[in-house]
């Protein structure tokens, strides 16, 4: 019956449209060409007859998906959730191997008449669909809470009775069920008969804009052209606050509304208008960058950023900063100043490591730069930059612009990609993609890097981010068209030279371990906003692939570098040792393995095997040194060498006794490691309790730096620290300033029952209940150790652990580490470096 309603629809839709005109390109002609035309018309007249022949939906599925792009290129709005729908209905088709969603053929008979629908009627009339409009762009500030009002004016094509809108209920939150709480929505009409009643959302594909909606239906009478429809987020009429902005800023922040024209519950996405969101007022850090190497006597910049409580750039009026280097000062800067404010000039003549201390003139806000090495001659140089970020073309937010901004200007990055997921992009945004790579490219100051995420889940190979040594000419090979991971290898492979391509696999959707192509795989992300996998890298190694290590964030936010919101934790960084900041350079140094991860903090390592850098291979050689040095931006902890997966030694640094003022660390740990066939890895572990201390006051606390201020909580009260946090790989530590400290002195740590969180699409093991536990620590009874206590969950080990820590612990360190057991041909090493935060 619903096909049969869609095609008597489809006879009356025809009369209204028949004096309409098709969209035009800028010149005046069609935007299809001949050939597309004609396919797009037999499309239109046959896809609201349903099929179940696969040889035909398949036909008319790759019609569509020729269609939906050609018109994306005239800047016309493509559904967000459409690129995902066909590709679901591609993978149902060729009958894959079920490992995520995909339609069936009635489905995807479904799917291909709704989505050519709405092609149809953007087709036919480009002002059919009518306009949204905002009552205020802003900016407004981050996580205040506002009343903003969007407008719907009815174009050529009316609402029928039954229509409505619908909007996502993502980020910002809205609901329209409690008109005293945040978030609340309202909608009204200009046309007095009409009426709009909030409802149970429409059933429509579940996309990531459509996940959750909030419904409104239209009774009363229909609404025409030039009507207007009113909708209030924030709406304060009945006593709520209004709508609560997100935490973070962002350039482009959209409300999700979709237009139901026809009454059959078919919604179609308009062009989005956009509000801004910048950073709060206060002030709460304040940090510098400055390149990791210099050359003595080269000319350089520091950049001093002042951030609110969520490392955003304050929005507000930045105090007097002083500037020092090894307690000198060094240069004064006005208040008033700009939130990212530059110091030009500033010149190093003596070959060391030097870090900037920021300040203000009271003191009360305190920060310091990355350590910055200054060289008499370098003949290479450590640039950090981003792999794997998302906007708004995905399902994050804000603009490639904004993106590429930030990452330049606020995150300080030496060079930066915006690897969206092909499996919601359309050939508009990959051609906005790289557009963008050569807008921002400025070779020797900052390199832009064109790339992708194909984004097939695991059993189909899992996410792999693709990145291409130049623009011209370069094609994705998409999800829609290739599923599988041998498809993607067989299509870069035979569109590029393997030179020019670089392919890495992340963890949280796991890429395939034992099915990698060496020519183009050359990285494994180890580290990003997801967590921490380092075991990820030696599946691969164990299997005899040659990698190297990345850090990322795949942060969705458009914070490329320097973020952690919406994650677990702060993004990684990846950094390459080249000897120039241009494309060339840079993309062989990532081809060339090297690089090093790091969770965000700028540490300079230069480590050797046998004086061979890091990601170089040599002959077998049964004589194995390693010589590593290493500046952090905190005191170093400790040191692993780990061979051929496996810890073989560690080098502790903060060996320290007990003392009436003591520090300790107190560290929560999870593990990620999947044991036995490729599965999604555990998702992260909640830790939730009470620190106390008996025999010394807490006087202080130093919260972790690489944990963003929206995923974690720890205050002091009278009972003792409460906190809440969740680790996922990487351990997340808490430092404890102690009064009155002894050996006798007792922490106790009182964690609370949690449950586990879920891991990414297709997680399979069920998620445990975590009993409450008790850990007492004597600090006596450490003899400056680390006491570590480990709770079995499954066949993970999570720990807790304990040390006294010094204050003045040392940020630079060099270690030397010879292998003198059996060496075999194919053995690898890599090294993991701990800091106290």
């Amino acid at each position: 019956m619903r096909f049969k309603f869609a095609a008597a629809l489809a006879v009356v839709v025809s009369l209204f449209w028949g004096v309409a005109a098709q969209v035009r390109t800028a010149s005046g002609g069609d935007y299809l060409d001949p050939g597309l035309r004609q396919r797009v018309e037999r499309l239109k007249a046959e896809a609201l007859t349903p099929s179940s022949d696969r040889d035909v939906l398949s036909a008319r599925l790759a019609a569509l998906w020729e269609w939906a792009n050609a018109y994306s290129l005239t800047g016309g709005p493509v559904p967000g959730g459409f690129p995902q729908l066909l590709s679901n209905a591609n993978r149902g088709l060729r009958g894959l191997p079920r490992g995520g969603p995909q339609l069936t053929a009635e489905q995807a008979s479904r799917f291909i008449a709704q989505y050519t629908r709405e092609f149809q009627i953007k087709d036919e009339n480009p002002q059919a669909v009518g306009q949204l409009t905002l009552s205020s762009n802003g900016p407004f500030r981050a996580g205040e809470f506002v009343t903003v009002s969007e407008t719907y004016t009815v174009g050529d094509m009316p609402m029928a009775v039954g229509g409505g809108i619908a909007v996502g209920r993502g980020r910002p939150s809205v609901q329209a069920e409690r008109p005293a709480q945040a978030g609340y929505v309202t909608v009204r009409t200009s046309n007095p008969d009409a009426r709009f009643t909030a409802s149970e959302p429409w059933g429509r594909w579940v996309t990531f804009e459509t996940r959750s909606t909030v419904a409104f239906r239209l009774s009363g009478a229909p609404l025409s052209r030039g009507d207007t429809v009113t909708i209030t987020f924030g709406d304060r009429s009945a006593g709520g606050p209004g709508l609560s902005l997100q935490n973070w800023s962002n350039d482009r922040v959209v409300f999700k509304t979709f237009l139901d024209l026809e009454g059959n519950g078919w919604l179609l996405t308009p062009k989005w208008p956009a509000l801004e969101v910048v950073g709060k007022k206060s002030i709460r850090f304040v940090s510098a960058i400055g390149p990791s190497v210099v050359e003595a006597g080269e000319e350089f910049t520091l950049a001093v950023r002042s951030e609110d409580r969520y490392r955003n750039l304050s929005s507000g009026t930045t105090p007097s900063y002083e500037v020092l280097l090894g307690g000198e000062m060094s240069r004064r800067i006005p208040a008033g100043s700009p939130a990212m404010h530059e110091i030009t000039g500033i010149r190093i003549d003596s070959p060391g490591v030097y870090r900037f201390q920021v300040r203000s003139g009271d003191g009360s806000i305190q920060g310091a730069s990355n350590p910055i090495r200054v060289e008499s001659r370098p003949s290479q140089r450590i640039f950090w930059g981003e792999t794997h970020g998302h906007t708004g073309f995905a399902e994050g937010q804000g603009s490639p612009d904004g993106y590429y901004k930030f990452g330049r200007d606020v995150a300080r990055l030496d060079f930066l990609s915006l690897s969206e997921h092909d499996i919601w992009m359309d050939d508009f945004e990959w051609m906005t993609l790289k557009e963008m790579v050569e807008k921002y490219r400025d070779p020797g100051k900052f390199t832009t890097i064109l790339g992708f995420e194909w984004t097939s889940r695991l059993p189909y190979g899992g996410h792999h981010n693709v990145f291409f040594r130049d623009t011209p000419g370069r094609l994705r090979v998409p999800n829609q068209k290739a599923p599988l991971l041998d498809e993607l290898y067989e299509g870069l492979g035979e569109a590029n030279d393997a030179d020019d391509v670089l392919v890495v696999p992340h963890a949280h959707q796991p890429g395939d371990w034992t099915n990698s192509d060496g020519r183009m795989e050359r990285l494994v992300e180890i580290q990003s906003g997801h967590g921490t996998f380092d075991w990820f890298g030696n599946k691969y190694l164990a299997n005899g692939y040659r990698v190297g290590f990345v850090g990322a964030s795949d942060n969705h936010v458009g914070h490329p570098g320097y973020s952690g919101m919406t994650n677990r934790q702060m993004g990684g960084l990846v950094a390459v040792l080249a000897a120039e900041n241009t494309a060339d350079a840079i993309f062989d140094g990532l081809r060339g393995r090297a690089t090093y991860a790091t969770t965000g903090e700028r540490i300079l390592l230069d480590a050797t095997l046998n004086g061979a850098r890091m990601g170089a291979e040599q002959a077998h050689t049964p004589s194995r040194t390693i010589n590593c040095s290493v500046s952090g931006t905190a005191p170093i902890d400790a040191i692993d060498v780990i061979k051929n997966g496996t810890v073989v030694y560690t080098k502790r640094y903060l060996e320290s006794e007990v003392s009436d003022t003591t520090s300790v660390q107190v560290s929560f740990e999870a593990s990620t490691e999947v044991i036995g066939r490729r599965q999604v890895p555990r998702g992260d572990r909640p830790w939730k309790g009470v620190i106390r201390v008996e025999g010394a006051e807490i006087s202080g606390l130093v919260e972790p730096w690489h944990r963003h201020p929206s995923t974690y909580s720890a205050s002091l009260a009278d009972g003792g620290l409460e906190f809440a946090l969740h680790t996922r790989g990487r351990s997340s530590s808490l430092v404890l300033n102690l009064r009155g400290a002894s050996a006798d002195t007792r922490v106790i740590v009182d964690m609370a029952a949690t449950r586990e969180r879920p891991g990414s699409g297709g997680y399979e093991r069920t998620p445990q209940r975590l009993p409450a536990a008790q850990a007492e620590f004597r600090l006596g009874d450490l003899a400056g150790k680390v006491d570590r206590r480990e709770f079995s969950v499954l066949e993970h080990t999570d720990a807790l652990s304990l040390q006294v820590v010094p204050s003045g612990g040392a940020l630079d360190q060099d270690f030397t580490y010879t292998d003198r057991d059996d060496a075999e041909p194919g053995d690898y090493y890599y090294l993991r470096v701990r800091q106290v935060d």
